[in-house]
């Protein structure tokens, strides 16, 4: 009986691990959501020929900022990235907070909240954010792919 107390403990500490985990699975848009198109801004009328997902991958997702979605509304959803960094001063918190919200068949940037350093003026988030992506030269979305296919900061490979 003893040689079993070992491994049937294991099995408990794995199962109430395993029950813990999918129990508590963590608020995340759809990926429909998050594989359509982001908008340019509303003055361009164009989207970005990049969809949500590539442009936070190629953003490297914002380094090692704990990252948390948070619905927001109906096809709405706020994405929060907090990191601490040193400053001159001692260690400072740092955060930004995007909200997304879907459009016909686009995502658009609604609003920006940051730390006291950071822009929150939408057009310029949205510029920031479109750098990575035409750096890296990611893959657009199928409608950008065609030759002649225009968006807003896009460059054609």
């Amino acid at each position: 009986m003893r040689a079993l107390a070992g491994p049937a403990m294991l099995l408990v500490i794995v199962g109430g691990f395993m029950i813990y985990r999918s129990a508590s699975k963590q608020d995340a848009p759809s990926r429909a959501f998050t594989e359509l198109e982001l908008a340019g801004p509303e003055s361009a009328s164009l989207g970005s020929c990049y969809s949500l997902s590539t442009v936070l991958i190629a953003n490297g997702v914002f380094g090692n900022a704990l990252r948390t979605w948070t619905a927001a509304g109906k096809d709405k959803w706020t994405l929060g990235l907090e990191n601490v960094q040193q400053g001159y001063g001692g260690p400072v918190h740092v955060f930004r907070k995007f909200t997304f919200e879907k459009s016909a068949d686009q995502v658009k940037l609604r609003s920006v909240d940051a730390s006291k350093d950071a822009s929150t003026d939408i057009d310029k988030n949205i510029d920031e954010l479109l750098l990575a992506p035409n750096m890296r030269k990611s893959t657009p979305v199928d409608r950008c792919q065609k030759d002649g296919a225009a968006g807003y900061r896009f460059r054609e490979k």
